[in-house]
C-alpha cells in the first residue's frame, strides 16, 4: 500500500510539471536570456531535466565587460550548486576565448572548486564534439564581433579543430544579436556554406540566436553536421547526468549521447 502511494505521488509530481527529478543542469550565461530560449530548451530535452540559470550582466563583448563577468564566476557557480545544479555549463564564447588556448581549463577548475560539481565551457564542449564526430573542415559562422571571432578561431585551431572559413556578423552589442529574427542563423549559415562548400560542419557560437530547429533544418538541407554553443553544452550535460533518452530535433550530435 505504501509503495503504491509513493508511486502515485511520483506520478502526480511528474504530471503536475515538477521538473528536475532526472537531473538539474546549471547555465552561467553572459547576457540576459529571453523566455524563448528556455522554452526552446524544454521543447527538445527529455522530461524531468531542470535548468537553473544565472546571467553575468554583459551587454557588449568588450574586454572590460568580459573581465567584469569573469569576476562573478565563482559566486555564480556556488549559487547554482546551492540551488541543486548537478552539472554547470559556462556559456559565452568571448569569456572562454579571452585569454587564449587553455583558459577554458582554468574556468572549469574555478567553477568546479566553487560548486563541487562537474563543469564545462561552451568552447570545450564544441571541441569535444568536433573530435568525437571526427569533423575535419569546420565553418565558424558567428554573430559576435570580429575581435571575439578571431580569438575563437585561434582557440579552436589550437585545440586541433581545422577551421576552413570564418563568417562574421560583427555584432559587439548583445542587443544587436537579440534583435535578429529567429531564422537569421539559418540564412547566415547557408551563406557561409556557399562560400566554403567543401566543409563537413558548421559551428554557430552565441546562445541567443539559434533555436534547435535551425540546427536540424541546416543538417537536413546542407548535409553537414551543425553545432551550436548551447546545443553542445546541453549534450555534455546530459552525458554527465547519464541521461540517454534520445533527443530529437537538435541535430545529429545527440546520437552520440
Amino acid at each position: 500500500m505504501i509503495r503504491r502511494i509513493a508511486c502515485m505521488c511520483m506520478e502526480n509530481r511528474v504530471t503536475a510539471g515538477v521538473t528536475g527529478w532526472r537531473g538539474v543542469l546549471g547555465w552561467i550565461c553572459p547576457a540576459v536570456l529571453s523566455s524563448s530560449l528556455v522554452m526552446d530548451f524544454h521543447s527538445v530535452v527529455p522530461e524531468g531535466v531542470e535548468l537553473k540559470i544565472i546571467t553575468l550582466g554583459i551587454t557588449a563583448t568588450t574586454k572590460d565587460q568580459v573581465e567584469s563577468a569573469l569576476a562573478k564566476l565563482d559566486e555564480s557557480a556556488s549559487r547554482l550548486a546551492l540551488h541543486g545544479a548537478q552539472f554547470i555549463c559556462v556559456e559565452g564564447t568571448p569569456l572562454v576565448s579571452l585569454r587564449g588556448f587553455g583558459f577554458d581549463k582554468e574556468i572549469i577548475q574555478r567553477v568546479q572548486k566553487a560548486s563541487g560539481v562537474p563543469a564545462i565551457t561552451s568552447l570545450t564542449a564544441a571541441v569535444e564534439a568536433c573530435k568525437l564526430l571526427n569533423l575535419k573542415k569546420l565553418i565558424l559562422a558567428s554573430p559576435l564581433g570580429n575581435e571575439a571571432n578571431a580569438r575563437t578561431r585561434e582557440f579552436l585551431e589550437q585545440s586541433g579543430v581545422n577551421v576552413i572559413h570564418l563568417k562574421s556578423l560583427n555584432n559587439i552589442q548583445s542587443r544587436e544579436t537579440e534583435k535578429l529574427p529567429r531564422s537569421a542563423a539559418y540564412n547566415f549559415a547557408r551563406q557561409a556554406y556557399a562560400e566554403a562548400p567543401g566543409a563537413d560542419s558548421i559551428y554557430l557560437p552565441s546562445g541567443s540566436w539559434c533555436p534547435p530547429w535551425v540546427v536540424d533544418c541546416l543538417e537536413r538541407d546542407l548535409g553537414v553536421t551543425v553545432l551550436h554553443s548551447r546545443q553542445v553544452t546541453t549534450w555534455a550535460g546530459l552525458r554527465s547526468l547519464r541521461i540517454k533518452e534520445p533527443v530529437k530535433g537538435w541535430g545529429r550530435l545527440f546520437e552520440a549521447v
